[in-house]
């Protein structure tokens, strides 16, 4: 079984939901592995240049390969991974870069190309009865001049599970994102509206109208204090995978 895990902006915690799905059907016994094909930002900050100009030139272009450290320790998504219980040597990405920007500007700035292909071979390859596959950003969020991460969503025929903060604004990216999804005849298997506050009254708002627009399941989550290995953010996920596991 297979899911998209997608955002309805940056920043939106699809890190976080996905390792606290990732924890929840670990702790279920499932074999789950979370994958995050394209990451940026893995370098450290003293190390990133900024980009002056949008095309490659001296003084934009990153460090080359032998400069720059490509390793996963510097992936910070992948570190949540190995903390909600991944094995730390399993290679969770394919394509990595150091600047912290959209796939295919920080791909450009190192002359290089992301392929869709290349994601969906590497997605191919590396499946588990359950896998979590995380994209960058949105869902329309480029790879290059001619592919987006729609592209990848569409070929995977896996059901998304679409992030978004719940804050003002949350009910039109939902929308916005739901749209695009039913274009394109892509299932939605769940909405999380994260940083979640029950004393909020435009969170409670949001997710009162958001339940008579979306036949999915909706899951709030909160801020969570001593949460470092995910197990209490997992909680909020049990009912939601517990009818994927009877597939197994």
């Amino acid at each position: 079984m297979k899911f998209f895990i997608t955002g309805s902006d940056t920043d939106v915690g699809k890190s976080f939901v996905t390792a606290s799905l990732l924890r929840a059907f670990l702790e279920q016994g499932a074999k789950a592995v979370a994958l995050k094909p394209v990451q940026t930002g893995c370098a450290e900050k003293s190390r990133i240049p900024k980009a002056k100009s949008r095309i490659p030139n001296e003084n934009s272009r990153i460090p080359d390969e032998n400069s720059r450290i490509p390793s996963q320790s510097l992936e910070p998504d992948f570190k949540e991974y190995i903390k909600a219980g991944q094995n730390a040597d399993f290679k969770a990405t394919c394509y990595t870069f150091a600047y912290p920007a959209s796939p295919h500007f920080s791909a450009e700035l190192e002359g290089k190309k992301i392929k869709a292909r290349g994601i969906l071979d590497f997605i191919e390859q590396n499946l588990a009865q359950i896998t979590l596959i995380e994209g960058a950003g949105g869902i329309l969020v480029p790879l290059n001049e001619k592919e987006s991460f729609l592209d990848i969503a569409k070929e995977l025929n896996a059901p998304v599970i679409l992030v978004c903060k719940n804050c003002l604004g949350a009910i039109n990216h939902a929308l916005l994102n739901l749209e695009i999804l039913h274009q394109n005849s892509i299932k939605l298997a769940a909405l999380i509206l994260n940083f979640h506050d029950e004393n909020d009254a435009i969170c409670l708002s949001n997710q009162q109208f958001l339940q008579k627009k979306f036949s999915c399941p909706i899951i709030t989550l909160k801020n969570y204090k001593n949460n470092e290995n995910y197990s209490n953010s997992a909680k909020d996920f049990r009912a939601f995978i517990s009818k994927f596991l009877d597939k197994k």
